[in-house]
């Protein structure tokens, strides 16, 4: 499977698919940990990604490239978050990428642990408005870089957000200075240095605050920037945008797939278009580098055996189901509903990785089992609100909810947001002027997985807690005799 997306800068004309581009640039991001090769479900549960797909695949490349990665690379995982990070030092060492980017999650464990990542890291850290309270340069850090790719010279930059600062403890010793003005400067400087091509790895991202700096933004700032590989946004697949002449990239999260940014230049050597490609890393289509392999095989058995203390026990098989109601949800959201102690909660079902079996549950389970670091919002909100939120939730592909407190009937033959027939909460049909408490992820909150209803809370509560640290709580308590299969979701005709 790959998407094509043909975009084009400075030049008029079709789309040759057959034409060999000049350079390209490859760009990963928002690994978040997902280091291996895995079955994924929305690619058909066919092997993908992981760091040693991609070696393979670049191995095989005849046309000059460039590798870029752009931060977040451990938060959602045991084997990133124990080594806080330190894990792609050794496992993507032997990748050739040119310059990295930190990210506002790579700052969770301080200055002084991302300090050293930078200073031992096989490739540069590319941050031009990164420096110490001293005003100078962090060991490992380059402020611009010009890489030489067959005769183009492509000058990077990096921006961090200033705001990545703001509520974070022990980051005493670092500086982000403004990310506008280091751009204009840099990128005066670039062309200084004879680049023919300013690439900007950039953490600024989206943002519901409309006073934010965003890669839309800085580029209408500084339209000399030629392309932005925008970072820290945890999209699926690699989308893109346009700012006058400035394409901006962003790849898709947990290296399921890599971004290619094809460059075509005129006889004067001057870029005249630019072919984007999302490249699904199949593992039967490049296989995988062995020594890549097996480093990260290493890295994850040290992890689960550091991970094998016991955290509870369950007493019957767990399940689940992405298209439908299944033990395994319903059992997540009895334990996110009694956490609450709300009168409903709701999880999506892609959320919940990995079947349980009965027997013993480990702490590597309950990270296997859910591998994101979710927050458990606490909502209020109206019937009619809840009704329409749930309603949407029949309309996801692969993201069914799975409910606890509330029992609903539905037909699959009625019109979109007319299937509810309906709904109950402790015995009595939920009111559209009454209020409800609701326990969600801020993930779903924030419209993730197609759940976009929740936001029509009239008061919502980041609780800070992790979903994982509610199951495990769970688990941690009586055992788990109940049967999780009773019907909450039932069809009619």
């Amino acid at each position: 499977m790959k998407k094509l997306l043909c975009l084009f800068l400075l030049f008029l004309g079709a789309c040759t698919a057959e034409q060999q581009a000049d350079v390209n640039l490859f760009f990963t991001s928002d690994i978040e940990g997902i280091f291996w090769s895995r079955p994924e479900p929305q690619y058909g549960n066919e092997e993908i990604g992981g760091l040693a797909v991609l070696k393979s695949f670049l191995d095989k490349q005849t046309t000059p490239f460039v590798l870029f990665d752009g931060g977040n690379w451990f938060s959602q995982t045991p084997e990133g978050n124990l080594t806080k990070g330190d894990y792609f030092n050794t496992v993507a060492s032997s990748l050739p990428y040119t310059a990295r980017l930190f990210t506002e999650k790579d700052l969770a464990y301080g200055w002084g642990s991302l300090s050293q990542i930078l200073k031992q890291s096989p490739a540069p850290f590319v941050l031009s408005n990164v420096t110490l309270s001293n005003g100078k340069i962090p060991a490992g850090v380059r402020t611009w870089l010009v890489e030489d790719a067959k005769g183009i010279k492509i000058g990077v930059l990096g921006l961090v957000p200033q705001k990545s600062l703001r509520g974070k403890q022990r980051l005493g010793g670092l500086k982000i200075l403004n990310e506008v003005e280091t751009a204009q400067n840099t990128v005066s400087l670039l062309k200084e240095k004879g680049a023919q091509v300013i690439v900007l790895l950039s953490g600024l991202g989206e943002s519901d605050d409309k006073e934010a700096l965003t890669d839309i933004l800085l580029a209408e700032e500084v339209p000399d920037i030629d392309i932005i590989l925008s970072a820290n946004l945890g999209r699926e697949g690699t989308e893109s945008s346009q700012v006058g002449k400035t394409l901006i990239i962003y790849p898709g999260s947990k290296l399921d797939s890599v971004a290619k940014v094809g460059l075509f230049f005129n006889k004067n050597k001057e870029l005249s278009k630019v072919k984007l490609e999302d490249i699904v890393l199949y593992r039967r289509d490049f296989g995988q580098d062995a020594h890549v392999a097996e480093l990260t095989e290493d890295l994850r058995r040290a992890t689960r055996n550091q991970m094998g203390r016991s955290v509870g026990k369950i007493e019957q098989e767990l399940t689940g189901n992405l298209q439908a109601e299944s033990s395994l949800g319903n059992w997540a959201a009895d334990c996110l509903r009694k956490w609450a102690k709300t009168d409903t909660a709701i999880i999506n079902a892609d959320s919940l990785r990995k079947d349980l079996p009965a027997g013993e549950v480990t702490q590597y389970d309950l990270y296997q089992l859910y591998p994101y670091t979710d927050h458990v919002t606490l909502l209020t909100m109206k019937g009619d609100a809840l009704l329409n939120a749930l309603e949407e939730g029949l309309n996801t592909v692969g993201h069914f909810a799975q409910i606890s407190g509330v029992q609903i009937r539905y037909s699959l033959s009625a019109m979109p947001n007319k299937r509810i027939v309906g709904a109950w909460i402790k015995g009595k049909p939920i009111s559209t002027k009454a209020t409800y408490r609701v326990a969600v992820t801020d993930y779903m909150l924030s419209g993730g997985a197609g759940h976009d209803g929740f936001i029509d809370s009239l008061e919502f509560k980041n609780t800070q807690v992790e979903m994982r640290t509610v199951l495990r709580l769970c688990l941690a308590g009586k055992k788990q005799e109940q049967n999780y299969m009773q019907k909450r979701w039932s069809t009619v005709k």
